[in-house]
């Protein structure tokens, strides 16, 4: 448990960091007034004034907030501090809605945008230090483990040696791999050899319909190939655009109905995340590389509080050549992070539920 705490801890306030800092420094290029840059939620726990912004760390690690001047118009809640700071700005040319349109798209932008670089660059280490797989072999070691799968559930780790299943010995990988194939939805009890001791656990294979049966989500060891850094540049944005495709084609099956719409929440994913720490740093560095793709694509959506939300108000005025009332807009991006607190318990209950029956 402390392990998943800290390791979720930090993969997330990377992402969210790199994300804000995406927002932030276009801001600052645009000459736009950011009054604080904050990781988390709720109440401060340390915060520091550098120049017109605060950094801030706050109570909440659940995501983070880059505040700039003039994203919205004052209002009777503001504080004599925080008119002062607005007209201020606005008297300088330094509020939001002050710049032109396309700045303020930049700004929007650039925090999905730093996901996805962030994603690349993660990518492109893997391939530096852990090269590329050109073969595998056929015996019954593990040589990876994907989070969130029955096997990481069970405990399993990589080079563990899978000897016995349901009493049937088994020599290679092809051997074990028949059997969690034929057995989707069936208990099977496993022994494996650990550090020269031999330990037992149950694993139930889930169905696949990629494979065709039942997987709980293991790989063989891989023969690996070491490759220069250029070419590992090259593989990093490939490899980045596969997940990325992937990712968009799972989020439309599942709008459409092909695919089952099974979205976990900070729970399920903190877990993941514990998951592949203990698997080892090649298994966290990955995923932690999926979760940023999938964190810049999920703001792009078109929905109001998030990135692709206000991208939209932006060509909307660019379409209409005006404008749209900031009192509106600001109603729905209210309403729009009232949706997604929603969804945010719905998705958390949900993970309570599959983690506590």
């Amino acid at each position: 448990m402390f392990l998943t705490v800290i390791s979720f801890v930090i993969v997330l306030g990377i992402l969210i960091f790199i994300h804000e800092f995406g927002h932030y420094i276009t801001a600052k290029k645009a000459g736009i007034r950011v009054e604080e840059f904050a990781l988390g939620f709720g109440p401060k726990l340390f915060s520091r004034k550098k120049g017109e912004t605060v950094y801030s760390i706050r109570g909440i690690p659940l995501g983070g907030f880059c505040k700039m001047t003039g994203e919205f118009p004052p209002d009777d809640d503001m504080s004599a501090e925080e008119r002062e700071i607005y007209f201020d700005a606005r008297e300088k040319g330094q509020c939001f809605d002050q710049k032109p349109a396309l700045q303020r798209l930049a700004v929007i932008f650039n925090g999905p945008f730093m996901n996805f670089m962030l994603a690349v660059v993660i990518f492109i280490f893997i391939f530096s230090f852990y090269g590329i797989p050109v073969d595998s072999t056929n015996s019954n070691v593990l040589g990876d483990i994907i989070p969130g799968q029955p096997a990481a559930e069970a405990g399993f780790k990589v080079g563990d040696k899978i000897i016995e299943i349901n009493g049937q010995k088994v020599n290679t990988w092809d051997e074990l791999a028949t059997i969690i194939h034929n057995s989707s939805g069936e208990e099977l009890r496993i022994k494996f050899i650990r550090d020269s001791e031999v330990k037992e656990t149950v694993v139930t294979p889930r169905y696949d319909e990629t494979v065709g049966g039942g997987v709980i989500g293991i790989a063989p060891e891989l023969i690996r190939k070491d490759i220069g850094f250029f070419s590992a540049i090259q593989l990093g944005f490939i490899q980045a655009w596969y997940v990325f495709k992937l990712t968009i084609i799972g989020f439309l099956q599942m709008l459409t109905g092909k695919a089952a719409a099974d979205i976990g929440g900070p729970i399920m994913i903190a877990s993941m995340v514990g998951q592949a720490a203990e698997i080892g740093l090649y298994s966290l560095l990955n995923l932690m590389a999926i979760i940023s793709i999938n964190l810049g694509i999920i703001n792009l959506i078109p929905f109001p509080a998030l990135d692709g939300g206000r991208i939209i108000f932006i060509l909307a005025e660019v379409l209409r050549g005006k404008p749209i009332d900031p009192k509106k807009e600001g109603f729905v991006h209210i309403i729009g992070f009232v949706l997604l607190m929603i969804l945010m318990a719905v998705l958390i209950y949900r993970d309570l539920g599959r983690t506590l029956f």
